[in-house]
């Protein structure tokens, strides 16, 4: 084969196959974009008011939740209670909220007496650091939105918040 008749084959050869790469990372992208998102894990936890609150049943109802990762020594935590107490409620017929300790030492009566001394008009659990890990969380003063599909939609680490970025966040999860 001369250079003239095999430059043509050449180009459709090379041409074939960046059209197939193009079409391939396209694809690719499509579906990476699907997996970006994790998955929540299901979980179950009962507060200190005797109410057990699911993941599972929360999407049953079509509520997304918002999840918060606490501790009773957390000062950053003690910023958070008030505004999510002022918030909450505007949204507790929408979603589900459950703020859940980190810290195995929090037991129910402990947390029981913070939610009294301070307040909280939010379900409130005590110390159950696994389901920290399972969400991926690695700290107090953590919120974390699940659409009503189960995904995450966002994670806020360690953050004091604003009534206003609260009401932001929980808009964001009912749209």
């Amino acid at each position: 084969m001369n250079l003239k008749t095999s430059t043509p084959v050449l180009l459709m050869i090379l041409s074939a196959f960046l059209f197939a790469s193009c079409n391939q990372q396209g694809e690719t992208d499509q579906s990476q974009a699907a997996n970006d998102r994790d998955r929540a894990p299901d979980f179950e936890v009962t507060t200190v008011d005797g109410q057990t609150i699911s993941l599972s049943e929360s999407l049953d109802e079509g509520k997304p939740m918002v999840v918060y990762f606490t501790a009773s020594w957390c000062p950053t935590c003690a910023r958070n209670w008030p505004v999510m107490s002022e918030v909450y409620p505007e949204y507790e017929d929408r979603l589900t909220m459950v703020a859940i300790s980190i810290d195995p030492t929090d037991t129910e009566d402990v947390i029981r007496d913070l939610s009294e001394e301070k307040n909280f008009r939010f379900p409130s659990t005590a110390g159950h650091p696994q389901i920290m890990l399972d969400f991926g969380v690695s700290g107090q003063a953590t919120t974390v939105g699940v659409d009503r599909d189960g995904y995450i939609t966002f994670k806020k680490e360690g953050e004091a918040l604003s009534a206003d970025e609260f009401r932001e966040l929980f808009a964001e999860l009912l749209d």
